[in-house]
Formats: C-alpha cells, sequence, structure tokens
C-alpha cells in the first residue's frame, strides 16, 4: 500500500492529469471488475443450470409417465376379453370378478417391460368400489396395500385417463385410471391401477436425467467461458473510457474552480481548504460516499455563479450598497443554473445553492430554516466561514483558532448547524494545524487523494486489496 501511496504522491506533485487517469485505470479496478464479473456469471450460470435440471427431470419424469400408461393401455388393451367379461359381470359374484383381475395382474407381468400392475380395482359410475385385487405374489403388497387406504379416488363421470406419481417407500410407482366401456361403447366402469416402475425404467431414467443435466450445465458453461472474455474485454474498455471521463470532469472542475477564485481575487488555496474541511466533517458525521461526491464538487464550484456578477461589484473595495448587495446575491441562481445544465454536476447543487442558507431562516436565496437546508450546505456553511476567519487575505490578516472558534460560534443556531457545529469544533484544531499553514502543492496533494478516495474505484478496492 505505501509504494501505491508513494506513486500516488509523485503523480500529484508533478501535477500530472494523465498519471492520475494512470492511476484510475491500474489494476485494481479491472481486478474487482474481472471478479466481480466472474462472481455473477458463475451465478447466472449456476441458476440457469438449476433451471435446466429441474426442466429435464420434469420432461423426463413425464416421458416415462407416458412409457408407463403406454405401457399399462397395452397390458388392458390385450385383454380385452376379460376387460368385457368384467364389464357384463358387475351383478356377477366379486370372487369372479377379483378372478379376472388376478388374471391381468398375471397377464401384466409376463410383459413387464417399463413396470407392471401390481394393484387393480373397479368402480362402478357412482364411484363405490366393486372389487380390488393385489398381486399376491409382489414382496412389497402391504407397502402398496397402506398406500392406497390413504388415497382419495375421484373417479365418477370422467372419461379421462388419469395418472400421477406416488413414492412408496422410496420406491416410485404410477396411478392410473381407465374408463371401460360395454360393447356400445358407453363407459360402464373404472378400472384403477398402480403401476411399480421397473428397476430398469428408473435406471434408463436416472441415466437419461443424469446425461441431459450434466449435458445442459456443460453448454452453459461452455457458454460461460465463451461469453466471459468478450464481456471481460469490453468491460475493460468500457472502464477505461469512464475513468477517463471522471479524471477528465475532476480536472475541468478543478479548473473551473482556479478560475473563479481568480476572479474573485483568491487563490486555488481557498477552493482546497474548504474542500477538505467540508469533507473531514461529512467524514466525521458518517456521510454516504455518493452524497459526499455531490459535495466535492459543490465545494469546488460553490462561487461559480459570480461568473454572472459585474466586476464592478464583484471586485468593489468599499461596502455594497443594498442594490448591489440584492445584485450579488444573484450569483446563487447563476450558479444553480450553471450546474443544472451538467447531469454530472447536478448533485453540486446542495452547496450552490444553498450555502449562503442559515439555520435561522435568515439567509438567502430561498429562506430555507434547519434541517430544510440540504446537509452538504449545512456543511459547506462551517467550513467556508472557517477558512475565511483562519486564512490571510488582502483586506484582512490570520486569526487564531480560538478566536475563528469563538466567532465561529456565535453563530450557534442561527447561521450554523448546532449538531454539526459541535463535531467541528472538534475536529478544527487539527485541521488548522495541519492546513491553515499549507502550501499550494501541500493542499493539491491533499486533494488529489480525496479525489481517489471518492471517484476511484481504484482506490476503494485496489489499495484495499493490495493491504490485504
Amino acid at each position: 500500500m505505501q509504494a501505491m501511496l508513494e506513486k500516488i504522491v509523485s503523480l500529484v506533485n508533478s501535477s500530472d492529469v494523465n498519471g492520475l487517469k494512470a492511476i484510475l485505470q491500474r489494476k485494481g479496478t479491472k481486478r474487482h471488475l474481472h471478479r466481480q464479473l466472474a462472481l455473477r456469471l458463475i451465478a447466472a450460470a449456476v441458476m440457469i443450470s438449476v433451471f435446466l435440471a429441474v426442466v429435464v427431470f420434469l420432461l423426463e419424469q413425464r416421458r416415462l409417465g407416458e412409457l408407463v400408461n403406454d405401457r399399462a393401455a397395452e397390458v388392458v388393451s390385450n385383454f380385452n376379453s376379460q376387460i368385457r367379461q368384467i364389464e357384463h359381470s358387475l351383478n356377477a359374484n366379486r370372487e369372479e370378478i377379483r378372478q379376472d383381475l388376478q388374471m391381468l395382474l398375471i397377464a401384466g407381468k409376463s410383459q413387464p417391460g417399463a413396470g407392471k400392475l401390481v394393484y387393480v380395482s373397479i368402480y362402478d359410475m357412482q364411484g363405490e368400489q366393486i372389487a380390488e385385487e393385489f398381486d399376491k405374489k409382489y414382496p412389497n403388497k402391504n407397502d402398496v396395500a397402506e398406500q392406497v387406504e390413504s388415497i382419495v379416488v375421484q373417479l365418477r363421470n370422467n372419461p379421462i385417463i388419469k395418472q400421477s406419481f406416488e413414492q412408496i417407500k422410496g420406491t416410485p410407482y404410477i396411478r392410473l385410471s381407465f374408463p371401460l366401456y360395454d360393447r356400445a361403447g358407453s363407459q360402464t366402469s373404472f378400472l384403477d391401477g398402480i403401476f411399480e416402475v421397473s428397476p430398469k425404467a428408473r435406471k434408463e431414467l436416472r441415466g437419461r436425467i443424469t446425461r441431459s443435466v450434466f449435458g445442459a450445465i456443460a453448454i452453459v458453461l461452455l457458454t460461460t467461458l465463451i461469453l466471459y472474455p468478450v464481456i471481460s474485454r469490453l468491460i475493460n474498455q468500457l472502464t477505461v473510457l469512464t475513468e477517463n471521463l471522471v479524471a477528465s470532469n475532476i480536472e475541468t472542475l478543478r479548473v473551473i474552480g482556479s478560475a473563479i477564485a481568480k476572479r474573485d481575487s483568491d487563490t486555488d488555496n481557498h477552493n482546497y481548504r474548504v474542500t477538505i474541511f467540508s469533507v473531514e466533517l461529512a467524514e466525521r458525521i458518517g456521510l454516504k460516499p455518493n452524497i459526499i461526491q455531490g459535495l466535492i464538487k459543490g465545494a469546488f464550484l460553490h462561487d461559480v455563479g459570480k461568473i454572472g456578477i459585474s466586476d464592478k461589484i464583484l471586485l468593489k473595495p468599499a461596502k455594497l450598497t443594498e442594490a448591489e448587495y440584492e445584485t450579488m446575491k444573484l450569483h446563487v441562481q447563476h450558479g444553480i443554473d450553471i450546474v443544472k445544465q451538467s447531469e454530472w454536476l447536478k448533485d453540486a447543487v446542495d452547496v450552490v445553492g444553498y450555502h449562503h442558507e442559515k439555520f435561522s431562516g435568515e439567509g438567502y436565496p430561498n429562506g430555507l430554516k434547519g434541517y430544510e437546508i440540504p446537509v452538504n450546505a449545512r456543511i459547506f456553511a462551517i467550513a467556508d466561514v472557517f477558512d475565511a476567519l483562519t486564512s490571510k487575505r488582502p483586506y484582512k490578516s490570520q486569526l487564531s483558532l480560538e478566536t475563528s472558534l469563538e466567532i465561529l460560534n456565535e453563530g450557534r443556531g442561527t447561521h450554523f448547524d448546532p449538531k454539526l457545529l459541535d463535531i467541528f469544533n472538534e475536529i478544527a484544531p487539527s485541521l488548522f494545524e495541519q492546513f491553515t499553514k499549507s502550501s499550494n502543492k501541500q493542499l493539491f496533494q491533499k486533494m488529489e487523494f480525496i479525489v481517489l478516495k471518492y471517484f476511484s474505484k481504484e482506490y476503494r478496492y485496489g489499495v484495499d486489496d493490495q493491504n490485504g
């Protein structure tokens, strides 16, 4: 980390804007973006794979159901004579019907294929059971019988074949219902059965599912691997363009701020100090980085509207008349009109437009009171007055820290937010010691650190990562 900081200092000392751009584009930013890209692509691949796996499973299960259904229908069809006998013997004794059903079970076992029937029953059109029969030699007969008791059969007046998957003690079964018709084609009853899926069919199903799922995952991962370098390259290009734009915007911000300061017979140092003071106070109260970004822009451009004020008024050495003062106050609206033209500068409006508002409501341009005033404007107001008091100007000498704080605190609750002022009182001695006597170069260095901290992902991700 120390090496990185030394590099930044050296670049800042030379006022090398291209060097600043280089910092903003270094490997830390790219590494972070690549890591984020990889994680998101992996997450997307996992979600797509899971989705495809579920779809494949459901499709294969449906396919198995159709296979079993076809097999069961084949078994039933092969024994039309028995079925017709059953149809016409509903009034016969139940023993005869059970024998017919047993024959159906035995016939189903002769060609197992996808599985075999292990339970069949006959229901009349009112849903009343006429007879049922289990495969007497089926080893899991009791498990099936127990399950049958818990199933509510709804077959009445429904000629459509029904099917549903059942898990009985870990073994998959398919429940099937067939409408039975007489020779005239009229529905007379229902045949309900439980079909055991054969081990062979289960194995084939698992194999198909496994192959399909892994095939889908392989396709997704391959696609991800192909897309990653393409997207990565595009992100790299976008990062360079974005960071170049940010660096250019910041440099333009600094130049405009410098121009404004010089027109007002001030120096760059004022803009640097008020920005530094404002950021220090903002950090102390825990403002979010995106809010502090607006504070930095606003601090640099707080008096940009003075461009619209004539030199006669702006540079007048004597006290302004009431009319001149009203004209001077227009610089706030001029400033708002200027920064609002830029999407990137819109968050500077809070400082540019409201830094002359007072906590008591006696400020301008809108007479906002208390917490109606944006927090960035309340922060900047303290920093601006503190710098004015502790700086040497052509028309005044530098005041001591004690005197400056005394004057500042006279505005508690009238000019300044009392809570913010209490916190500023805590950090003011350190700020006074570090920056009120600093050279332009030293202040510039500090400003560049602030810029890197709040406008560069390199600082937040690259330097921190290198430091571990």
